[in-house]
């Protein structure tokens, strides 16, 4: 696995995190997804893309819990600002796990993050 940057201040974490799950560049990413917008992804937008791409994963994201995260050995994760903080755009992002490591497409976890928390997780099943 290698790391995959998206571009400063870009809404392209999904995009990152699938290049990176897949092995492909993050043009490629953004070509399966079928935008660079900076709305986002949506979760069906990441789970078609990784599917193209050759990656099995779940159909849905999966609630973690809060306080104790257990994360599966391969996913996409899914983290929130606390409620006091979403009056900001961007109110979740989208990270990889990949065999004990949590990878940051934007910038350094946690530093950047440290109050938000790991919500959900999309496995990647191989």
């Amino acid at each position: 696995m290698r790391l995959v940057r998206q571009p400063e201040g870009s809404g392209l974490c999904g995009q990152a995190c699938i290049a990176m799950a897949a092995g492909v560049s993050l043009d490629r990413a953004c070509e399966v997804v079928g935008h660079r917008k900076e709305r986002g992804t949506t979760t069906r937008e990441v789970v078609r893309a990784l599917r193209t791409l050759g990656v099995p994963c779940a159909d849905r994201l999966r609630r973690v819990s809060r306080a104790r995260p257990h994360l599966p050995k391969r996913a996409i994760v899914a983290i929130h600002r606390p409620p006091e903080e979403n009056r900001h755009r961007g109110q979740w992002h989208w990270m990889l796990a990949w065999d004990g490591v949590i990878y940051d497409p934007g910038a350094s976890w946690p530093d950047r993050y440290r109050d938000w928390k790991i919500t959900s997780v999309l496995e990647i099943t191989s």
